[in-house]
């Protein structure tokens, strides 16, 4: 079969069976250059529909076929973020869809992601995951979102959400999960030390926006978060430069993208 997905040609071989209670395609496809949304936009909506805001997750395309999809790319992009040398599946039967990338390299480094929904009688739950291992941390903290405290330096993320799959919002509004990243020898960009220390010893509160006019070299840094409801609270966050050890801890919020946060600086 050849087939083009928003222009973008691709070919390969594909099977019909209509030998069961529902029809079964099965098959691979390979593509020179993909659009992941557009590829996954065939089986939910993936974007806001008009002003009112996302809409409702469709998963009724899991009651009326079976799939099982092989597809690879060699570039690919998934909003903002370029992918190349990718390896993907799109898996649906039984009311469970999976779509996988087992393999893409990404941020010069590589990149596993699965987006699964998984419908049930108390409705449906969707779990993603992610691992991105040995990519520029200060890349991916930036397609990421993150404009505060940017790790700057080869890292290793890994990211494990689970929620209700009523709209797109309300999953990361009420999710559950975890995140953990390892940064390398680097530089923390948004902190200026001096200023940290000093506003530190004058106690009380301040705005992070304070602080933010430098940057600190490091020798590595560790983050742990757990994620309740939409709530991530920092379990463990750490960064070690040679006279210096920085920690934080203190909670975010994903529906009022608050940020509160304490912290400190040990010196020897």
């Amino acid at each position: 079969t050849t087939v083009a997905l928003d222009n973008n040609p691709g070919m390969g071989a594909l099977d019909f069976s209509f030998g069961e209670a529902l029809p079964v395609i099965s098959g691979t496809l390979a593509f020179d250059t993909l659009d992941l949304r557009s590829f996954l936009s065939a089986f939910t909506p993936l974007a806001p529909t008009g002003e009112a805001g996302p809409g409702e997750i469709d998963t009724s395309f899991a009651d009326k076929i079976n799939l099982d999809l092989r597809v690879s790319a060699a570039h690919a992009t998934a909003g903002p973020v370029q992918l190349a040398d990718v390896a993907a599946t799109a898996q649906v039967k039984n009311g469970l869809a999976v779509f996988d990338i087992s393999d893409a390299s990404a941020f010069g480094g590589n990149i596993q992601s699965s987006l699964r929904f998984d419908r049930k009688l108390e409705g449906t739950q969707v779990e993603i995951r992610l691992l991105a291992s040995d990519v520029d941390g200060g890349a991916f903290a930036t397609a990421a979102g993150m404009t505060r405290l940017v790790p700057v330096g080869t890292a290793t993320v890994s990211v494990i959400l689970k929620g209700p799959g009523k709209s797109w919002n309300s999953i990361f509004e009420n999710a559950d999960g975890s995140v953990s990243a390892t940064v390398g020898p680097g530089a923390l960009t948004g902190l200026n030390l001096p200023a940290f220390l000093k506003r530190t010893d004058q106690g009380g509160f301040f705005a992070l926006d304070d602080v933010a006019d430098g940057t600190l070299p490091i020798d590595g840094a560790e983050i742990k978060a757990s994620i309740s409801k939409g709530v991530a609270r920092l379990d463990k966050a750490e960064a070690n430069s040679a006279k210096s050890k920085i920690w934080l801890s203190g909670i975010a919020s994903y529906a009022g993208r608050g940020l509160a946060l304490s912290g400190g600086i040990v010196q020897p």
